[in-house]
């Protein structure tokens, strides 16, 4: 009696370690496909503004800047809205975003973070760009940037040659800062 109850306590045992062991598995599995919480927060302010329903794509572009960050007159405002340009959770959001944008807004919203970028480098301040210039130089910066370049390289080719205006403004700006 005694060794059938303990062969049956010893099976349900492995049993019990084999579904929490397949469990976690599954989690883990699961907790790769999920959207981060930075993710989320584009994707949230592009379903706050209703940006899909303003024409003009400039305005519908800082709609959508000013849902997520804040106000733009902030120069603090400014510069994270640029920096996680190198963010690679807001790259994976954007990619999801441009995903999900109607196909006729696509190249206008593009066009149109390509002009803020270029106008937001035209219109910074000396102590702006001197601030983003050292926090770019950093150790923290320069990781940022090679994580932000392979996570751009590891998405669809698709969405690497749509964004090309936006990228090139973004390499202008560090041209620019690097020149100073």
């Amino acid at each position: 009696m005694k060794s059938r109850t303990a062969r049956i306590l010893l099976g349900a045992g492995a049993a019990g370690l084999i579904l929490a062991g397949g469990g976690a598995v599954l989690g883990f599995r699961l907790a790769r496909h999920f959207p981060r919480q930075e993710i989320m927060k584009d994707v949230r302010a592009g379903l706050a503004t209703r940006s899909r329903h303003i024409e003009e794509p400039g305005v519908r572009v800082e709609a959508f800047l000013e849902a997520r960050y804040g106000p733009l007159t902030d120069p603090a405002v400014r510069e994270k809205v640029f920096l996680d340009f190198f963010d690679v959770d807001h790259i994976k959001g954007m990619n999801f975003i441009v995903g999900h944008t109607p196909a006729n807004q696509k190249a206008a919203n593009t066009k149109a973070m390509a002009q803020w970028i270029a106008h937001y480098r035209e219109t910074m301040l000396p102590e702006e760009r001197a601030a983003l210039q050292a926090r770019l130089n950093s150790d923290a910066g320069r990781l940022m940037l090679r994580q932000a370049t392979k996570q751009y390289q590891s998405q669809d080719v698709y969405f690497q040659g749509a964004q090309k205006p936006v990228v090139a403004e973004l390499m202008t700006t560090l041209a620019s800062l690097r020149k100073q």
